[in-house]
């Protein structure tokens, strides 16, 4: 069994509660680390210097998938070539083995940030979404979806999860994100069937879980898991919390998304995927509590779920 551990949506401020989400994960004996995004406010290389403090100055074991805040300071070149530029200098500096973050320069914009990982007979899939708060992934390069679908597609069976901060589905202050709904359709093929078990995403800032959804009108259908993929949000890694029930959230703007199964607006949250085997995933999502810093020093278990196929 190995174990991934996420969470986004809390670097690069003052914030207290991130440092302690990292040194419990270490102790933990990870497979990988998974930080979902946003490095506040801008993505600029003085705010991943203090987002590299808060990991304690090593990014062994950790890889990014860049949010709308690290996308906030691109490079001045047109889609599909633009860049966040802070984001690419600070992960150049830990090319593989001193971080899990790649970057192929040979590609074009956020393509370049795209990987896959095999572990444990699973394979994770991870996708930038970081501009997709106005532009429609995949951002003008047509490479991109073919990309997605192949590496999903030479894998056989559904022992795959994708990972990226925009999720299709998600409850709060920024909702569903019907810019993604090209790469949700990348995860199931010619006639509908899916090809991954899960997703993960962030970008509102509290805790979601859908049943599995299938490829068209997935804010409107639950479908037994044959026909549909889980749906998982957690973006409550220190930045504050988006309501996800009411009409507001605490920002004053209007509550949005498909409603989930599951949903947590009050606690700093680690979600951590066991692959169990080749056909089995467990999925528990773990509350560090409400305080900043957290004042606990193990995470109480908030809601466990298990994928089986």
């Amino acid at each position: 069994m190995a174990s991934i551990f996420w969470f986004a949506d809390g670097g690069g401020t003052d914030r207290l509660t991130p440092p302690v989400l990292v040194r419990w994960i270490r102790t933990q004996s990870p497979a990988l680390i998974v930080y979902g995004g946003d490095v506040y406010r801008k993505g600029t290389e003085a705010e991943f210097g203090l987002f590299f403090e808060q990991f304690g100055s090593n990014m062994a074991g950790v890889c990014e998938i860049a949010g709308n805040h690290d996308w906030d300071t691109p490079s001045n070149a047109p889609f599909p070539d633009r860049i966040p530029v802070g984001y690419e200098r600070f992960w150049s500096r830990f090319p593989p083995p001193l971080s899990e973050q790649p970057i192929d320069k040979t590609k074009r914009g956020g393509a370049r940030y795209e990987h896959v990982k095999d572990i444990a007979d699973w394979r994770l899939v991870f996708v930038d979404t970081g501009p997709c708060n106005d532009e429609n992934w995949p951002v003008g390069d047509p490479e991109r979806p073919k990309w997605l679908r192949r590496v999903l597609q030479e894998k056989p069976g559904r022992a795959k999860i994708v990972f990226a901060h925009h999720s299709r589905l998600s409850r709060g202050k920024h909702g569903d994100n019907d810019t993604v709904k090209t790469l949700w359709d990348c995860l199931f093929d010619d006639r509908g069937a899916p090809l991954a078990a899960l997703t993960v995403g962030g970008h509102d800032h509290n805790v979601t879980w859908y049943d599995p959804r299938p490829k068209v009108d997935p804010d409107r259908h639950i479908v037994p898991f044959e026909r549909g993929i889980h749906v998982h949000v957690n973006g409550a890694g220190g930045h504050g919390h988006d309501e996800t029930s009411g009409t507001f959230t605490g920002f004053f703007k209007p509550i949005s998304g498909t409603t989930p199964q599951f949903a947590d607006d009050d606690n700093w949250c680690v979600t951590r995927i066991d692959l169990v085997g080749p056909r089995a995933a467990d999925v528990s999502i773990l509350s560090f509590g409400t305080n900043d810093p957290p004042t606990v020093t193990e995470p109480k278990l908030l809601k466990a779920f298990k994928i089986r196929f």
